[in-house]
């Protein structure tokens, strides 16, 4: 029976002697880029949050994004684009949690028309 209670005894003490997991103090934001009208992806859009916390461009192929390693609390993600008007949406960052941030960009209502036509 000693040599039964052994090997018990020896995984007891190892699990209770191993270093416990961290409990996470920061959250992630993620999310696609895509053209309101259309609802096509739209590439290489400029994200970044207010308050700041570091920007990225959007992935060239898919309008993905990822912000990483962002303290809990609210904040503006805010996406330009030339051709677009820029677009903004509220979130709230919990740690330990991904928050799905998908943004929709409306075409730049401020573009003129500089086709030249030729007098007559």
């Amino acid at each position: 029976m000693r040599y039964a209670l052994s090997p018990v005894l020896l995984v007891l003490t190892l699990l209770t002697c191993g270093k416990q997991p961290e409990d996470p103090t920061t959250g992630s934001i993620e999310g696609r880029v895509y053209d309101y009208a259309l609802g096509v992806i739209v590439p290489m859009a400029h994200v970044e949050t207010q308050p700041p916390t570091s920007a990225v461009i959007s992935d060239t192929v898919n309008g993905d994004y990822k912000i990483e390693h962002v303290d809990p609390g609210i904040y503006k993600i805010i996406v330009t684009k030339f051709g677009y008007d820029s677009s903004m949406v509220s979130i709230s960052v919990v740690a330990g949690q991904t928050t799905q941030a998908d943004v929709f960009l409306k075409p730049d209502t401020a573009q003129t028309d500089t086709t030249v036509v030729p007098a007559q």
